[in-house]
């Protein structure tokens, strides 16, 4: 799907609303990409998420296709967020986005900061938690800054 102006789009899990009832701690997700497997790994990943008997998946937002920013030479990007509740540590739920990322194709070694990708995840809130060490960062840094984070968010199902 190739689109040429900012645009928030529906397809299969996005968006959604899930489990409400759920115990554990809230997180909010972004995800973002820019390859054209990243739709593909924004699916993938909400099943793996899904498949986690620790994780309960309550809403989604829509895909949002925006520009990009810092690198500007490169394609436009997919974002959405996630809301789910989890019983998992934080270093735990951290690890495993890590893996999912790796998983997805992302590699950690980048050409250059900003470089496209297949897919990107940001842990934006976990709870009530603020940590700030060299590797996380929560509330995530740049969140209220970033388009590309706050119209999903304001158009998540939740």
């Amino acid at each position: 799907m190739e689109l040429e102006s900012r645009t928030l789009f529906a397809m299969r899990g996005f968006p959604q609303k899930r489990c409400v009832r759920a115990r554990g701690t809230e997180v909010r997700l972004g995800i973002g990409g820019n390859q054209k497997s990243s739709l593909a790994c924004f699916w993938h990943l909400l099943s793996a998420l899904s498949r986690n008997p620790r994780i309960c998946i309550v809403a989604t937002s829509p895909i949002y296709h925006n520009p990009p920013f810092g690198f500007v030479q490169q394609p436009w990007f997919y974002n959405a967020t996630i809301t789910l509740r989890t019983c998992l540590s934080l270093r735990t739920f951290f690890a495993l986005t890590s893996y999912l990322e790796r998983r997805f194709g992302r590699a950690r070694k980048r050409a250059f900061q900003n470089a496209p990708r297949t897919l990107d995840i940001d842990i934006l809130f976990f709870g009530a938690l603020f940590v700030n060490t060299p590797s996380l960062r929560i509330p995530h840094r740049q969140w209220a800054n970033r388009e590309s984070v706050l119209v999903p968010l304001l158009f998540e199902k939740s």
